[in-house]
């Protein structure tokens, strides 16, 4: 499996995320620094070149090893997209169906984060692909990046019940109760049954005993 990179967002908090997400986070300046293992020293990304690069970040040449599920590594993948000469590349589409597989089907998290990132770098509107991207990265533990996903799905899709609810169920685990309460309270609105269960057995406000 490709060796995950930490990376540390603009509010000082810490997490590990694939490649692709990286290249994403950098663009949009939602991190202040990565690590960079072969120099072993946090890049800058105010003042280090890799922020301005076309390309994706690759990381180290090591990371290599071929996925069971995918048959390719992503790098080379993403190498025919950015020449643009791969006649049978995916679609963003495909590349949510396969992160969809990965994640519900097979359980491999971070290769899902990588596919569903793909499909975002092609489709930068898909509300659902944020969504599930956020959902296996609370899996892998990275609770700051799962967050920013699913804040981004409901921005871009201000109805989706199911990302109301996925976000509530989150900020409960955290102890965040009132915003859980209201982040349930919209998903019930909206029609999504199982958040109406919840307000209707337990208050989401208040912390579980």
């Amino acid at each position: 499996m490709d060796e995950l990179i930490k990376v540390r967002y603009r509010n000082n908090r810490e997490g590990l995320v694939d490649d692709v997400t990286l290249n994403e986070l950098i663009v949009s300046k939602k991190i202040k620094q990565f690590y960079r293992p072969s120099e072993k020293r946090w890049v800058n990304i105010e003042t280090d070149p890799v922020r301005r690069a076309p390309r994706f970040y690759n990381g180290s040449d090591r990371r290599r090893q071929r996925s069971g599920v995918l048959g390719e590594t992503y790098r080379e993948i993403l190498s025919r997209y950015l020449k643009g000469n791969d006649p049978k590349r995916l679609t963003a589409q495909e590349w949510f169906e396969k992160g969809f597989a990965l994640l519900f089907n097979y359980g491999h998290y971070e290769e899902a984060t990588r596919a569903f990132a793909c499909a975002i770098r092609l489709d930068p509107l898909n509300a659902r692909a944020y969504l599930d991207r956020g959902m296996a990265y609370e899996r892998m533990g990275n609770v700051e990046q799962a967050l920013a996903d699913y804040d981004r799905a409901i921005e871009l899709l201000p109805e989706d019940a199911k990302a109301y609810y996925i976000r509530g169920l989150t900020f409960q685990r955290l102890g965040k109760y009132p915003e859980a309460k209201q982040d349930l309270t919209d998903a019930a609105e909206l029609g999504y049954r199982q958040a109406r269960d919840i307000l209707r057995s337990d208050d989401p406000s208040r912390p579980r005993r």
